[in-house]
């Protein structure tokens, strides 16, 4: 079977718009992050950086199709990233890098939001690569005035994410180690409005 392994680093970019945040209390993920789906079974993560500005997950399982390490033709993986936000401060998510590799007729698809308003859309990126190719999707996200964070709260982080195959002899993974690939996520703070 491939050995298959995804770098998520997650990096905060900050942006106080008002007022600059002290280093004492400022905005960072937090532990535990809570991974579920076929894509990323209890034993299959390893996550590093927790407690601080940037979170680093090694994933092995993370695909989908002909010779997945799954079996699946639709793989799925779905985060709970705990975000500690300072009194005074509310935060949104600015944008996310995913890559990886495509082969036949694949689909990523992806949705963000705060726990307690699932309200966004999922964005999709259907791949046509008979010869396979590795992809790079950013997503510019949630900027709007409605996507903020309530102030002064902690918020938990929710991503989920499916990759699926659309043939008998398509293949699709979130990073491979052989393409040292990752999913940057980073979030955008401001005071409280």
């Amino acid at each position: 079977m491939k050995a298959l392994a995804t770098v998520f680093a997650a990096t905060l970019a900050g942006l106080a718009l008002n007022a600059p945040v002290s280093a004492a209390d400022s905005v960072y993920f937090k532990n535990p992050v809570n991974f579920a789906g076929t894509g990323c079974p209890a034993g299959s993560i390893a996550v590093t950086g927790a407690n601080t500005d940037t979170l680093s997950v090694l994933f092995d399982q993370y695909d989908a199709g002909n010779n997945a390490i799954t079996g699946l033709s639709r793989s799925s993986c779905n985060f709970a990233v705990p975000v500690h936000v300072p009194q005074g401060m509310q935060v949104s998510v600015m944008t996310a890098d995913w890559q990886g590799f495509a082969q036949g007729r694949t689909q990523l698809s992806r949705k963000y939001f705060f726990a307690g308003a699932p309200g966004q859309p999922w964005l999709r990126n259907d791949y046509y690569a008979p010869n396979g190719k590795d992809f790079l999707e950013r997503d510019g996200l949630m900027h709007s005035s409605s996507t903020w964070a309530p102030c002064g709260q902690d918020i938990q982080l929710r991503i989920n994410s499916n990759i699926r195959t659309l043939g008998g002899s398509s293949y699709m993974a979130v990073d491979t180690v052989d393409l040292k690939n990752k999913v940057v996520f980073q979030l955008q703070w401001r005071n409280c409005r």
